[in-house]
C-alpha cells in the first residue's frame, strides 16, 4: 500500500470517526507504564555479514491473523496541541516547546557524553506542567543524523499522560508536518543542537498520530505512518518516499515460551511502518520498529532484556526461502527455530541464553542449504 493510499483512506474515514464518540484515552494505564518505559526502553540493533547482537533494554504488544486493526489510530478528541522551535535567545540545547491544552512543555538536550550519560548517550530533560510533575532528565542514545530516514523520531519518552517524540533530521529537511488523529497538523522546524538539527513534539497518550511528512525546499521528500499501539503509544519505523509501497497490514505471533517461570511472547505487526515487534513479558510490553529494512535483513537481531526476573528474548527476519534457522547461543549451545510466516515475511523469536558471545544465526532451506539475504 502506498503512503498516498493510506492518506486517501484516512480522509474517507474521517467523517465516520466524527459520528463515533471516542473512548477515553488510556491515560491511567499509560501513567502506570511511564517510568517503566522510560527506564527500560533500550533497543539496539547491529547488522553484520553473519548476524549480530542487539540486546539492549526496552520499547513495544496468536494465532496468525490479518487485521485491519493492526496499528489503530484513535481520534484525539478535543485536545489542543502546539509546538514551536527555539528562538534566538533560548537556552542552549532546547529542541522544542509548546502546550497541551494550555499547559506548557519543553524538551532540552544536554551536550552528548556529559552528566550521567553513558557512552553514546545524551541526557534529555522534559519539563513543564504538561508532564504533571513527572518530567526530568533521562538518558537516551545521542542525536545522530541517519540519511536512511528523513522522518527521524527514534526518541520516544512517555512521561505521565504525555508522549514526547524527537530525533535529528538530515540537512535537506526544512520542516516536518505531523498529522494527528483529530486532523490537527503540527509543523516542526529543526533547531541546531550540539552539531545536529533536531525536532520534537509532544502529544497526549492516545491522541493518535496519523502520519508525518518531511519537506525540503523542493517539496515532500519522505513520509512515515507510525504503528499506534493499543495502549496509545506511537512508534515510527520506515520512511517512505512519495509513491513508494509499504507492507500490507498483518499481524501474528512469532514466538512464545516460559523462562524462569515467566511467560513471554512476541507478536509482529506489519504495515506501512515496516515490521514492529512487540514483546510481552512481566507486564510491560516492549516494542521495536526497525527504521530501515536492512537492519534485520542482513542477519541482525533485535533484543529485549528483563533483569528481574532474568529473561532475554531476541528475534530476526529470515529470507523467504528459509525453512528453519539455527541460532548459535551466547553460551555455546544451538537452538533450532522454524520461522513463522506473517504477511509473506519469515519472522522468528527465541529465548536467548546467557553467555559471553553475541548470538548468531544461519538460515537453511528445505534441502538443508544455507540461504542468505542478497548483498546490499
Amino acid at each position: 500500500m502506498r503512503i498516498d493510499d493510506e492518506r486517501d483512506l484516512h480522509g474517507q474515514l474521517e467523517a465516520a470517526f466524527e459520528a463515533i464518540t471516542p473512548r477515553p484515552a488510556p491515560v491511567d494505564r499509560a501513567v502506570r507504564r511511564g517510568r517503566a518505559i522510560r527506564v527500560r526502553r533500550r533497543v539496539a540493533v547491529a547488522a553484520g555479514a553473519a548476524a549480530v547482537v542487539a540486546i539492549g533494554v526496552l520499547a513495544v504488544p496468536s494465532l496468525l491473523h490479518r487485521s485491519a486493526a493492526a496499528g489503530p489510530v484513535a481520534p484525539a478528541g478535543g485536545n489542543t496541541v502546539t509546538v514551536q522551535a527555539p528562538g534566538p535567545h533560548s537556552a542552549p540545547g532546547l529542541i522544542a516547546s509548546g502546550t497541551i491544552d494550555g499547559r506548557r512543555w519543553q524538551l532540552t538536550a544536554a551536550k552528548p557524553g556529559t552528566g550521567a550519560a553513558g557512552p553514546g548517550e545524551q541526557i534529555f530533560t522534559t519539563s513543564g506542567p504538561a508532564f504533571e510533575g513527572r518530567g526530568g532528565p533521562q538518558p537516551w542514545p545521542a542525536l545522530v543524523v541517519n540519511g536512511a530516514y528523513s522522518v527521524p523520531f527514534r526518541g520516544v519518552l512517555v512521561i505521565g499522560p504525555v508522549q514526547v517524540m524527537f530525533g535529528a533530521v538530515p540537512a535537506d529537511v526544512t520542516y516536518i508536518a505531523v498529522r494527528l488523529g483529530n486532523g490537527a497538523v503540527l509543523t516542526l522546524h529543526p533547531a541546531a543542537v550540539y552539531g545536529v538539527r533536531a525536532v520534537a513534539f509532544a502529544v497526549p497518550v492516545g491522541a493518535g498520530i496519523v502520519d508525518a511528512a518531511a519537506y525540503s525546499q523542493q517539496g515532500e521528500i519522505a513520509a512515515a505512518i507510525p504503528f499506534n499501539e493499543s495502549d496509545g503509544i506511537a512508534y515510527f519505523g520506515l520512511s517512505l518516499t512519495p509513491g513508494q509501497h509499504g507492507l500490507a497490514r498483518a499481524s501474528g505471533r512469532i514466538g512464545s515460551g516460559t523462562a524462569n517461570g515467566t511467560a513471554w511472547s512476541v507478536t509482529a505487526y506489519l504495515g506501512p511502518w515496516g515490521i514492529c515487534y512487540q514483546t510481552n513479558a512481566v507486564g510491560t510490553p516492549a516494542v521495536f520498529c526497525p527504521p530501515t529494512p536492512s537492519d534485520l535483513d542482513s542477519g541482525g537481531l533485535w533484543g529485549y532484556t528483563e533483569r528481574s526476573p532474568s529473561l532475554s528474548v531476541a528475534g530476526g527476519h529470515a529470507p523467504a526461502s528459509a525453512a528453519w534457522v539455527i541460532v548459535s547461543q551466547p553460551n555455546g549451545t544451538t537452538t533450532k527455530i522454524w520461522p513463522v510466516t506473517v504477511g509473506g515475511q519469515k519472522l522468528f523469536a527465541f529465548q536467548q541464553q546467557t553467555g559471553p558471545n553475541p548470538p548468531r544465526w544461519t538460515a537453511y532451506d528445505s534441502s538443508g542449504h544455507v540461504v542468505r539475504w542478497p548483498a546490499g
